[in-house]
Protein backbone atom coordinates (compact mmCIF):
# COMPACT_ATOMS: atom_id res chain seq x y z
CA UNK A 1 0.00 0.00 0.00
CA UNK A 2 2.55 2.39 0.78
CA UNK A 3 4.85 1.65 -1.89
CA UNK A 4 1.75 2.22 -4.50
CA UNK A 5 0.76 5.16 -2.75
CA UNK A 6 4.51 6.67 -3.50
CA UNK A 7 4.32 5.28 -6.71
CA UNK A 8 1.15 7.57 -7.64
CA UNK A 9 2.56 10.79 -6.00
CA UNK A 10 5.87 10.15 -8.34
CA UNK A 11 4.35 9.36 -11.33
CA UNK A 12 2.23 12.26 -10.85
CA UNK A 13 5.57 14.40 -10.37
CA UNK A 14 7.24 12.33 -13.11
CA UNK A 15 4.30 13.28 -15.57
CA UNK A 16 4.64 17.30 -14.66
CA UNK A 17 8.00 17.13 -15.08
CA UNK A 18 7.86 15.66 -19.08
CA UNK A 19 4.76 18.51 -19.32
CA UNK A 20 7.44 21.49 -18.12
CA UNK A 21 10.04 19.71 -20.58
CA UNK A 22 8.08 19.86 -23.56
CA UNK A 23 6.71 23.70 -22.22
CA UNK A 24 10.20 24.42 -22.43
CA UNK A 25 11.44 23.16 -26.21
CA UNK A 26 8.05 25.02 -27.46
CA UNK A 27 8.55 28.17 -25.42
CA UNK A 28 11.88 28.77 -26.43
CA UNK A 29 10.75 28.02 -30.61
CA UNK A 30 7.88 30.86 -29.58
CA UNK A 31 8.97 33.25 -26.52
CA UNK A 32 12.38 35.18 -25.78
CA UNK A 33 11.46 35.24 -22.01
CA UNK A 34 14.67 33.63 -20.92
CA UNK A 35 14.06 34.78 -17.37
CA UNK A 36 11.03 32.67 -17.41
CA UNK A 37 12.73 29.85 -18.60
CA UNK A 38 15.30 29.73 -16.70
CA UNK A 39 12.95 29.60 -13.61
CA UNK A 40 11.22 26.30 -14.81
CA UNK A 41 14.44 25.11 -15.14
CA UNK A 42 16.11 25.52 -12.08
CA UNK A 43 12.45 23.87 -10.35
CA UNK A 44 12.80 20.93 -12.37
CA UNK A 45 16.10 20.96 -11.21
CA UNK A 46 15.15 21.00 -7.56
CA UNK A 47 12.27 18.18 -8.04
CA UNK A 48 14.65 15.86 -9.73
CA UNK A 49 17.29 16.11 -6.77
CA UNK A 50 14.72 16.01 -3.96
CA UNK A 51 13.55 12.90 -5.31
CA UNK A 52 13.57 9.79 -3.18
CA UNK A 53 14.57 7.30 -6.22
CA UNK A 54 17.18 7.55 -8.53
CA UNK A 55 16.53 8.78 -11.65
CA UNK A 56 18.54 9.50 -14.88
CA UNK A 57 18.61 9.99 -18.60
CA UNK A 58 19.53 7.74 -21.08
CA UNK A 59 20.32 8.28 -24.80
CA UNK A 60 20.43 4.97 -26.79
CA UNK A 61 22.76 2.76 -23.79
CA UNK A 62 24.24 5.79 -22.74
CA UNK A 63 24.20 7.61 -19.68
CA UNK A 64 23.40 11.34 -19.44
CA UNK A 65 23.01 12.79 -16.15
CA UNK A 66 21.44 11.45 -13.23
CA UNK A 67 20.11 12.75 -9.12
CA UNK A 68 22.18 12.18 -6.38
CA UNK A 69 20.30 9.45 -5.20
CA UNK A 70 20.97 7.31 -8.27
CA UNK A 71 24.65 7.57 -7.85
CA UNK A 72 23.80 6.65 -3.55
CA UNK A 73 21.76 3.77 -4.71
CA UNK A 74 24.51 2.51 -7.15
CA UNK A 75 27.89 3.48 -4.70
CA UNK A 76 29.43 5.34 -7.01
CA UNK A 77 30.41 9.01 -6.76
CA UNK A 78 28.37 11.73 -8.09
CA UNK A 79 28.71 12.33 -12.16
CA UNK A 80 31.23 9.57 -12.81
CA UNK A 81 28.81 7.74 -14.50
CA UNK A 82 28.28 9.94 -16.92
CA UNK A 83 28.83 8.78 -20.40
CA UNK A 84 29.27 5.34 -19.55
CA UNK A 85 27.41 2.38 -21.09
CA UNK A 86 24.53 1.19 -18.84
CA UNK A 87 25.57 -2.34 -19.57
CA UNK A 88 28.19 -1.76 -16.45
CA UNK A 89 25.10 -1.84 -13.77
CA UNK A 90 24.42 -5.17 -14.90
CA UNK A 91 25.41 -8.80 -13.53
CA UNK A 92 25.19 -10.56 -16.79
CA UNK A 93 25.11 -9.80 -20.47
CA UNK A 94 21.85 -11.67 -20.74
CA UNK A 95 20.32 -9.96 -18.26
CA UNK A 96 21.22 -6.57 -20.01
CA UNK A 97 19.52 -7.68 -23.26
CA UNK A 98 16.43 -8.98 -21.35
CA UNK A 99 15.91 -5.79 -19.98
CA UNK A 100 17.03 -3.56 -22.60
CA UNK A 101 14.51 -5.40 -24.88
CA UNK A 102 11.69 -5.50 -22.81
CA UNK A 103 12.34 -1.82 -22.20
CA UNK A 104 12.48 -0.84 -25.90
CA UNK A 105 9.10 -3.08 -26.51
CA UNK A 106 7.06 -1.55 -24.05
CA UNK A 107 7.99 1.96 -25.00
CA UNK A 108 7.63 1.68 -28.01
CA UNK A 109 3.62 0.13 -27.08
CA UNK A 110 2.83 2.29 -24.52
CA UNK A 111 5.27 5.54 -24.22
CA UNK A 112 6.24 3.74 -20.62
CA UNK A 113 7.28 0.50 -19.41
CA UNK A 114 8.41 -0.74 -16.32
CA UNK A 115 10.36 -3.91 -15.12
CA UNK A 116 12.40 -5.70 -12.29
CA UNK A 117 15.65 -6.73 -12.22
CA UNK A 118 19.27 -6.40 -10.08
CA UNK A 119 21.50 -4.29 -10.76
CA UNK A 120 25.36 -4.23 -9.61
CA UNK A 121 26.41 -1.60 -6.91
CA UNK A 122 30.26 -0.61 -7.22
CA UNK A 123 31.56 -3.03 -4.53
CA UNK A 124 30.20 -5.68 -6.75
CA UNK A 125 27.04 -6.67 -4.66
CA UNK A 126 23.82 -6.87 -6.13
CA UNK A 127 20.38 -5.61 -5.49
CA UNK A 128 16.78 -6.17 -6.36
CA UNK A 129 15.36 -3.21 -8.07
CA UNK A 130 12.44 -2.12 -9.95
CA UNK A 131 13.21 0.50 -13.44
CA UNK A 132 10.24 2.62 -14.94
CA UNK A 133 10.72 4.95 -17.71
CA UNK A 134 9.29 7.22 -20.47
CA UNK A 135 10.41 9.10 -22.94
CA UNK A 136 11.44 12.67 -22.55
CA UNK A 137 9.50 13.60 -26.03
CA UNK A 138 7.71 10.82 -27.09
CA UNK A 139 7.61 12.07 -30.58
CA UNK A 140 11.10 12.46 -30.74
CA UNK A 141 12.49 9.01 -28.60
CA UNK A 142 15.99 10.17 -29.93
CA UNK A 143 16.09 12.66 -27.15
CA UNK A 144 16.52 9.28 -25.10
CA UNK A 145 14.20 8.98 -21.79
CA UNK A 146 14.26 9.14 -17.88
CA UNK A 147 14.82 6.72 -15.87
CA UNK A 148 13.43 6.23 -12.27
CA UNK A 149 15.01 3.20 -10.18
CA UNK A 150 14.09 2.12 -6.26
CA UNK A 151 15.23 -0.43 -4.67
CA UNK A 152 13.09 -2.98 -3.52
CA UNK A 153 15.35 -5.46 -1.62
CA UNK A 154 13.10 -5.55 1.58
CA UNK A 155 9.58 -5.88 -0.31
CA UNK A 156 11.62 -8.72 -2.20
CA UNK A 157 12.69 -10.30 0.84
CA UNK A 158 9.26 -9.70 2.74
CA UNK A 159 7.32 -11.45 -0.32
CA UNK A 160 9.79 -14.74 0.09
CA UNK A 161 9.12 -14.37 3.43
CA UNK A 162 5.07 -14.53 2.52
CA UNK A 163 5.74 -17.86 0.26
CA UNK A 164 7.62 -19.32 3.04
CA UNK A 165 4.60 -19.58 4.76
CA UNK A 166 2.17 -20.81 2.55
CA UNK A 167 5.26 -23.73 1.78
CA UNK A 168 5.40 -24.46 5.17
CA UNK A 169 1.31 -24.68 6.05
CA UNK A 170 1.06 -27.49 3.13
CA UNK A 171 4.25 -28.91 5.03
CA UNK A 172 2.36 -29.27 8.34
CA UNK A 173 -0.49 -30.62 6.85
CA UNK A 174 1.65 -33.47 6.58
CA UNK A 175 3.55 -33.62 9.02
CA UNK A 176 0.97 -33.39 11.85
CA UNK A 177 -1.02 -36.07 10.49
CA UNK A 178 1.88 -38.14 10.56
CA UNK A 179 2.15 -37.22 14.22
CA UNK A 180 -1.11 -37.71 15.13
CA UNK A 181 -0.69 -41.37 13.73
CA UNK A 182 2.03 -42.27 15.42
CA UNK A 183 1.27 -40.98 19.08
CA UNK A 184 -1.99 -43.32 18.67
CA UNK A 185 0.30 -46.06 18.32
CA UNK A 186 2.83 -44.88 21.06
CA UNK A 187 -0.39 -44.78 23.22
CA UNK A 188 -1.22 -48.22 22.57
CA UNK A 189 2.49 -49.00 23.99
CA UNK A 190 2.86 -46.72 26.94
CA UNK A 191 -1.12 -48.05 27.97
CA UNK A 192 0.28 -51.87 27.86
CA UNK A 193 2.87 -51.00 29.93
CA UNK A 194 1.57 -49.12 32.47
CA UNK A 195 -0.82 -52.41 33.04
CA UNK A 196 1.98 -54.61 33.20
CA UNK A 197 3.26 -52.18 35.98
CA UNK A 198 -0.03 -52.80 37.72
CA UNK A 199 -0.31 -56.46 37.37
CA UNK A 200 3.21 -57.04 39.45
CA UNK A 201 3.11 -60.37 38.55
CA UNK A 202 6.18 -60.03 36.08
CA UNK A 203 9.37 -61.04 37.01
CA UNK A 204 12.48 -58.63 37.78
CA UNK A 205 13.84 -59.21 33.84
CA UNK A 206 10.86 -58.33 32.59
CA UNK A 207 10.18 -55.36 34.55
CA UNK A 208 13.52 -54.41 33.60
CA UNK A 209 12.72 -54.51 29.65
CA UNK A 210 9.23 -52.68 30.45
CA UNK A 211 11.18 -49.54 32.02
CA UNK A 212 13.35 -49.60 29.04
CA UNK A 213 10.28 -49.65 26.78
CA UNK A 214 9.10 -46.78 28.80
CA UNK A 215 12.48 -44.64 28.00
CA UNK A 216 12.06 -45.55 24.35
CA UNK A 217 8.18 -44.82 24.36
CA UNK A 218 9.51 -41.61 25.92
CA UNK A 219 12.06 -40.93 23.34
CA UNK A 220 10.09 -41.23 20.54
CA UNK A 221 7.02 -39.19 22.13
CA UNK A 222 10.12 -36.54 22.19
CA UNK A 223 10.53 -36.54 18.70
CA UNK A 224 7.25 -36.31 17.56
CA UNK A 225 6.75 -33.42 19.85
CA UNK A 226 9.64 -31.91 17.80
CA UNK A 227 7.77 -32.55 14.53
CA UNK A 228 4.89 -31.63 15.54
CA UNK A 229 6.90 -28.29 16.79
CA UNK A 230 7.75 -28.15 12.65
CA UNK A 231 4.44 -28.35 11.92
CA UNK A 232 1.77 -26.62 13.99
CA UNK A 233 4.10 -25.80 17.43
CA UNK A 234 2.89 -28.25 19.77
CA UNK A 235 2.43 -26.52 22.77
CA UNK A 236 2.18 -28.67 25.56
CA UNK A 237 2.96 -26.26 28.38
CA UNK A 238 1.02 -23.00 28.19
CA UNK A 239 2.58 -20.52 30.92
CA UNK A 240 3.46 -16.89 31.24
CA UNK A 241 6.54 -16.85 30.54
CA UNK A 242 9.40 -14.06 30.63
CA UNK A 243 11.29 -14.95 27.66
CA UNK A 244 14.56 -13.06 28.58
CA UNK A 245 14.79 -15.97 31.21
CA UNK A 246 14.26 -18.62 27.92
CA UNK A 247 17.26 -16.70 26.39
CA UNK A 248 19.40 -16.48 29.01
CA UNK A 249 19.07 -20.24 29.43
CA UNK A 250 19.38 -20.93 26.13
CA UNK A 251 22.55 -18.31 25.85
CA UNK A 252 23.79 -20.58 29.56
CA UNK A 253 23.32 -23.75 27.12
CA UNK A 254 25.20 -22.04 24.18
CA UNK A 255 27.91 -20.24 25.61
CA UNK A 256 30.44 -23.05 26.46
CA UNK A 257 30.02 -24.57 22.94
CA UNK A 258 31.71 -21.19 20.99
CA UNK A 259 33.79 -19.35 23.61
CA UNK A 260 36.05 -17.71 20.81
CA UNK A 261 32.22 -16.24 19.94
CA UNK A 262 31.56 -12.70 21.96
CA UNK A 263 27.95 -12.41 22.74
CA UNK A 264 26.52 -8.70 23.70
CA UNK A 265 23.24 -8.78 25.87
CA UNK A 266 20.59 -6.09 25.56
CA UNK A 267 17.58 -7.40 27.14
CA UNK A 268 14.29 -5.03 28.32
CA UNK A 269 14.05 -5.27 31.76
CA UNK A 270 10.54 -4.13 31.70
CA UNK A 271 9.29 -6.96 29.41
CA UNK A 272 6.30 -7.98 28.96
CA UNK A 273 5.55 -11.96 29.61
CA UNK A 274 3.77 -14.30 26.88
CA UNK A 275 1.95 -17.33 26.95
CA UNK A 276 3.97 -20.01 25.39
CA UNK A 277 5.66 -23.40 26.40
CA UNK A 278 9.30 -22.68 27.80
CA UNK A 279 11.04 -25.93 26.60
CA UNK A 280 9.93 -24.75 22.77
CA UNK A 281 10.56 -20.73 23.03
CA UNK A 282 13.91 -22.07 24.51
CA UNK A 283 14.74 -24.69 21.28
CA UNK A 284 13.77 -21.40 19.25
CA UNK A 285 16.22 -19.37 20.87
CA UNK A 286 18.84 -21.70 20.80
CA UNK A 287 18.28 -23.31 17.13
CA UNK A 288 19.16 -19.36 16.00
CA UNK A 289 22.16 -19.25 17.94
CA UNK A 290 23.58 -22.23 16.45
CA UNK A 291 22.69 -20.96 13.16
CA UNK A 292 24.60 -17.29 13.87
CA UNK A 293 27.53 -19.46 14.94
CA UNK A 294 27.82 -21.93 12.48
CA UNK A 295 28.06 -18.53 10.11
CA UNK A 296 30.87 -17.50 11.85
CA UNK A 297 34.17 -19.46 10.76
CA UNK A 298 36.13 -17.26 12.42
CA UNK A 299 35.95 -15.61 16.05
CA UNK A 300 32.92 -13.25 15.99
CA UNK A 301 29.43 -11.26 17.88
CA UNK A 302 26.28 -12.20 18.21
CA UNK A 303 24.22 -9.39 19.66
CA UNK A 304 20.93 -10.24 21.52
CA UNK A 305 18.08 -7.57 22.43
CA UNK A 306 14.45 -8.00 23.34
CA UNK A 307 12.18 -5.14 23.96
CA UNK A 308 8.47 -4.55 23.64
CA UNK A 309 6.64 -2.71 20.60
CA UNK A 310 3.08 -2.02 19.51
CA UNK A 311 1.98 -3.22 15.91
CA UNK A 312 -0.49 -1.08 14.54
CA UNK A 313 -3.46 -1.69 11.56
CA UNK A 314 -1.13 -0.17 9.51
CA UNK A 315 2.14 -2.25 9.95
CA UNK A 316 3.61 -2.67 6.55
CA UNK A 317 3.98 -6.16 6.30
CA UNK A 318 3.07 -8.23 3.74
CA UNK A 319 1.06 -10.86 5.64
CA UNK A 320 -1.54 -11.32 8.14
CA UNK A 321 -0.60 -9.73 11.58
CA UNK A 322 -2.76 -8.95 14.39
CA UNK A 323 -2.42 -5.34 15.79
CA UNK A 324 -1.44 -4.93 19.55
CA UNK A 325 1.30 -5.58 21.90
CA UNK A 326 4.44 -7.65 21.08
CA UNK A 327 7.75 -8.57 22.53
CA UNK A 328 10.72 -9.11 20.25
CA UNK A 329 13.59 -10.95 20.08
CA UNK A 330 16.44 -10.12 17.80
CA UNK A 331 19.29 -11.68 17.29
CA UNK A 332 22.19 -10.37 14.82
CA UNK A 333 25.32 -12.01 13.88
CA UNK A 334 28.57 -10.88 12.04
CA UNK A 335 28.92 -14.27 9.54
CA UNK A 336 29.40 -14.13 6.14
CA UNK A 337 25.48 -13.78 5.29
CA UNK A 338 23.35 -14.75 3.01
CA UNK A 339 22.16 -14.13 -0.20
CA UNK A 340 18.28 -14.18 -1.93
CA UNK A 341 19.21 -17.72 -3.28
CA UNK A 342 19.66 -19.12 0.28
CA UNK A 343 17.34 -16.82 2.06
CA UNK A 344 14.72 -18.26 -0.02
CA UNK A 345 15.28 -21.52 1.22
CA UNK A 346 16.46 -20.92 4.63
CA UNK A 347 13.15 -22.22 6.69
CA UNK A 348 12.90 -25.43 4.10
CA UNK A 349 12.89 -28.80 6.38
CA UNK A 350 16.04 -30.34 5.40
CA UNK A 351 18.07 -27.86 3.82
CA UNK A 352 21.60 -27.19 4.85
CA UNK A 353 24.19 -25.02 3.66
CA UNK A 354 26.61 -27.45 5.35
CA UNK A 355 28.47 -29.68 2.06
CA UNK A 356 28.85 -32.99 2.29
CA UNK A 357 31.30 -34.97 4.55
CA UNK A 358 30.42 -32.26 7.53
CA UNK A 359 28.59 -32.81 10.56
CA UNK A 360 24.74 -32.02 9.41
CA UNK A 361 23.18 -30.22 12.57
CA UNK A 362 20.64 -27.58 10.69
CA UNK A 363 18.21 -30.46 9.44
CA UNK A 364 15.11 -29.26 10.71
CA UNK A 365 16.34 -26.55 12.61
CA UNK A 366 14.89 -23.32 11.24
CA UNK A 367 11.85 -24.80 9.61
CA UNK A 368 10.98 -25.74 13.56
CA UNK A 369 11.33 -22.64 14.21
CA UNK A 370 9.19 -21.38 11.93
CA UNK A 371 6.18 -23.43 13.08
CA UNK A 372 7.00 -23.27 16.94
CA UNK A 373 6.92 -19.62 16.30
CA UNK A 374 3.82 -19.18 14.37
CA UNK A 375 1.90 -21.69 16.30
CA UNK A 376 2.46 -19.47 19.20
CA UNK A 377 0.49 -16.91 17.19
CA UNK A 378 4.31 -14.71 16.56
CA UNK A 379 6.31 -14.42 12.70
CA UNK A 380 9.70 -14.55 12.20
CA UNK A 381 11.60 -12.72 9.41
CA UNK A 382 15.10 -12.34 8.22
CA UNK A 383 17.80 -9.45 6.96
CA UNK A 384 21.05 -10.75 5.38
CA UNK A 385 23.28 -9.90 3.18
CA UNK A 386 26.04 -11.28 1.50
CA UNK A 387 29.16 -10.61 3.59
CA UNK A 388 27.58 -8.48 6.62
CA UNK A 389 25.84 -10.71 8.54
CA UNK A 390 22.42 -11.51 9.43
CA UNK A 391 19.59 -10.76 11.41
CA UNK A 392 16.97 -12.93 12.62
CA UNK A 393 13.58 -11.02 14.65
CA UNK A 394 11.33 -13.13 16.22
CA UNK A 395 7.89 -11.08 17.37
CA UNK A 396 5.70 -12.85 20.10
CA UNK A 397 2.70 -11.18 21.30
CA UNK A 398 1.83 -10.06 24.66
CA UNK A 399 0.21 -11.99 27.30
CA UNK A 400 -3.21 -11.41 27.78
CA UNK A 401 -3.89 -13.33 31.03
CA UNK A 402 -3.65 -12.51 34.97
CA UNK A 403 -1.80 -15.86 35.79
CA UNK A 404 -1.04 -19.67 34.50
CA UNK A 405 -3.87 -21.90 33.72
CA UNK A 406 -3.12 -25.47 36.09
CA UNK A 407 -2.20 -27.86 33.37
CA UNK A 408 -2.73 -31.50 34.62
CA UNK A 409 0.45 -32.50 33.24
CA UNK A 410 2.21 -30.97 35.28
CA UNK A 411 1.22 -32.98 38.26
CA UNK A 412 3.51 -35.36 39.13
CA UNK A 413 3.44 -38.80 38.71
CA UNK A 414 3.23 -41.57 41.05
CA UNK A 415 2.33 -45.09 41.63
CA UNK A 416 -0.82 -44.82 43.83
CA UNK A 417 -3.55 -44.15 41.18
CA UNK A 418 -6.94 -42.92 42.30
CA UNK A 419 -10.30 -45.33 42.34
CA UNK A 420 -13.90 -44.60 41.84
CA UNK A 421 -16.88 -45.76 40.90
CA UNK A 422 -18.52 -44.02 38.27
CA UNK A 423 -19.51 -44.50 34.49
CA UNK A 424 -17.18 -42.81 31.84
CA UNK A 425 -17.95 -43.12 28.22
CA UNK A 426 -15.21 -44.01 26.16
CA UNK A 427 -15.06 -42.44 22.94
CA UNK A 428 -12.47 -43.23 20.22
CA UNK A 429 -12.35 -44.74 16.70
CA UNK A 430 -8.81 -46.71 17.45
CA UNK A 431 -9.98 -50.02 18.94
CA UNK A 432 -6.50 -50.49 20.72
CA UNK A 433 -6.80 -47.61 22.51
CA UNK A 434 -10.31 -48.06 23.85
CA UNK A 435 -9.28 -51.75 24.67
CA UNK A 436 -6.67 -50.46 26.74
CA UNK A 437 -8.61 -47.02 28.63
CA UNK A 438 -11.51 -49.76 29.41
CA UNK A 439 -8.90 -52.28 31.06
CA UNK A 440 -7.21 -49.60 32.89
CA UNK A 441 -10.18 -48.08 34.53
CA UNK A 442 -11.91 -51.19 34.94
CA UNK A 443 -8.98 -52.25 36.91
CA UNK A 444 -9.61 -49.01 39.00
CA UNK A 445 -13.42 -49.79 39.72
CA UNK A 446 -14.85 -47.93 37.45
CA UNK A 447 -17.78 -48.71 34.82
CA UNK A 448 -17.20 -48.11 31.38
CA UNK A 449 -18.96 -47.42 27.82
CA UNK A 450 -17.54 -47.54 23.96
CA UNK A 451 -18.16 -45.77 21.25
CA UNK A 452 -16.29 -45.81 18.08
CA UNK A 453 -17.20 -42.86 16.31
CA UNK A 454 -19.19 -39.20 17.02
CA UNK A 455 -22.08 -40.31 15.71
CA UNK A 456 -22.50 -43.45 17.98
CA UNK A 457 -21.04 -41.29 20.85
CA UNK A 458 -24.19 -38.83 20.93
CA UNK A 459 -26.61 -41.72 20.43
CA UNK A 460 -25.15 -43.59 23.75
CA UNK A 461 -25.23 -40.61 25.53
CA UNK A 462 -28.46 -39.27 25.22
CA UNK A 463 -29.58 -43.02 26.09
CA UNK A 464 -27.45 -43.09 29.10
CA UNK A 465 -27.15 -39.16 30.23
CA UNK A 466 -28.56 -39.62 33.43
CA UNK A 467 -25.49 -42.85 34.28
CA UNK A 468 -22.52 -41.06 32.82
CA UNK A 469 -20.32 -38.92 34.74
CA UNK A 470 -17.55 -38.56 32.27
CA UNK A 471 -16.73 -38.82 28.43
CA UNK A 472 -13.11 -38.72 27.37
CA UNK A 473 -13.42 -37.81 24.21
CA UNK A 474 -11.01 -37.56 21.11
CA UNK A 475 -11.07 -35.36 18.95
CA UNK A 476 -10.43 -37.04 14.93
CA UNK A 477 -13.08 -39.73 14.81
CA UNK A 478 -15.39 -40.72 11.91
CA UNK A 479 -18.85 -39.63 10.94
CA UNK A 480 -18.74 -36.39 13.18
CA UNK A 481 -15.79 -35.22 14.54
CA UNK A 482 -14.74 -34.18 17.92
CA UNK A 483 -15.66 -30.83 18.34
CA UNK A 484 -19.17 -31.55 16.78
CA UNK A 485 -19.60 -34.24 19.57
CA UNK A 486 -18.98 -31.79 22.12
CA UNK A 487 -21.61 -29.60 21.04
CA UNK A 488 -24.27 -32.12 20.31
CA UNK A 489 -23.88 -33.52 24.18
CA UNK A 490 -23.55 -29.92 25.22
CA UNK A 491 -27.31 -29.80 23.69
CA UNK A 492 -28.58 -32.65 25.63
CA UNK A 493 -26.93 -31.84 29.21
CA UNK A 494 -25.40 -28.77 29.78
CA UNK A 495 -23.42 -29.94 33.05
CA UNK A 496 -21.91 -32.88 30.97
CA UNK A 497 -17.85 -33.27 32.09
CA UNK A 498 -15.37 -33.81 29.12
CA UNK A 499 -11.49 -35.45 29.08
CA UNK A 500 -11.13 -33.97 25.95
CA UNK A 501 -7.72 -36.44 24.31
CA UNK A 502 -5.74 -36.23 20.84
CA UNK A 503 -2.76 -36.84 19.64
CA UNK A 504 -2.37 -33.06 17.89
CA UNK A 505 -1.64 -30.26 20.39
CA UNK A 506 -4.56 -27.69 21.73
CA UNK A 507 -5.46 -25.60 19.26
CA UNK A 508 -7.34 -22.11 19.83
CA UNK A 509 -10.58 -24.38 19.46
CA UNK A 510 -10.20 -26.71 22.55
CA UNK A 511 -8.45 -23.77 24.24
CA UNK A 512 -12.03 -22.02 24.28
CA UNK A 513 -13.71 -25.87 25.31
CA UNK A 514 -11.48 -25.52 28.49
CA UNK A 515 -12.51 -22.22 29.42
CA UNK A 516 -15.63 -23.88 30.50
CA UNK A 517 -15.85 -25.64 34.23
CA UNK A 518 -14.97 -29.06 34.15
CA UNK A 519 -13.31 -29.54 31.52
CA UNK A 520 -9.45 -30.84 30.67
CA UNK A 521 -7.21 -31.45 27.35
CA UNK A 522 -4.58 -34.34 27.94
CA UNK A 523 -2.14 -35.05 24.79
CA UNK A 524 -1.85 -38.27 23.31
CA UNK A 525 0.52 -40.57 24.35
CA UNK A 526 0.29 -40.01 28.10
CA UNK A 527 1.16 -42.52 31.35
CA UNK A 528 -2.38 -43.78 32.74
CA UNK A 529 -1.20 -42.50 35.88
CA UNK A 530 -0.89 -39.14 35.00
CA UNK A 531 -4.61 -40.18 33.14
CA UNK A 532 -6.02 -41.17 36.39
CA UNK A 533 -5.15 -38.50 37.90
CA UNK A 534 -7.12 -36.18 35.83
CA UNK A 535 -10.09 -38.61 35.39
CA UNK A 536 -10.69 -38.43 39.23
CA UNK A 537 -9.68 -34.50 39.62
CA UNK A 538 -12.54 -33.68 36.98
CA UNK A 539 -15.06 -36.14 38.90
CA UNK A 540 -14.56 -34.20 42.00
CA UNK A 541 -14.42 -31.43 41.08
CA UNK A 542 -17.23 -28.71 41.76
CA UNK A 543 -19.11 -26.67 38.63
CA UNK A 544 -18.68 -23.17 39.10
Amino acid sequence: MAEEYHKKKFEKKLNKLTHSLESKEKYSSESPDHEQMDLSCQQMKDLLAASPAGIGIVKGRVLGWANENLYSLLGYEYGSLEGENSRILYPTEKEYERVRTRLGNDLDKYGTAVVETKLFRKDGITFDCRIRTSYLDPGNPEKGSVVVITDISELKSLQIQLQQAQKMEAIGVLAGGISHDFNNILMGVQGHLSLMRIDGSASEKIVSHIHQIAKLVDTAAELTGRLLGFARGGKYKIVELDVNLVLAMALNIFKPSRKDITIHESLDKKLHLVEGDHSQLEQVCLNILINASQAMIDPGEIFVRTQNIVIKEDHGYPFEVNPGLYIKIMIQDTGIGMDMKIQKRIFDPFFSTRTTGETQSRGLGLSTVFGIVKNHKGFITVKSRKGEGSTFTVCLPSSSKGNTRNDPKDVQASEQMPKGSETILLVDDEENVLSLWKNFLEKLGYKTILARNGLEAVKIFSLYKDRISLVVLDLILPEMDGLKVFSEIKQITEQARFLITSGYPMDEKVEELLHQSCHEFIQKPFALNEFSKVVRVLLDKKPS
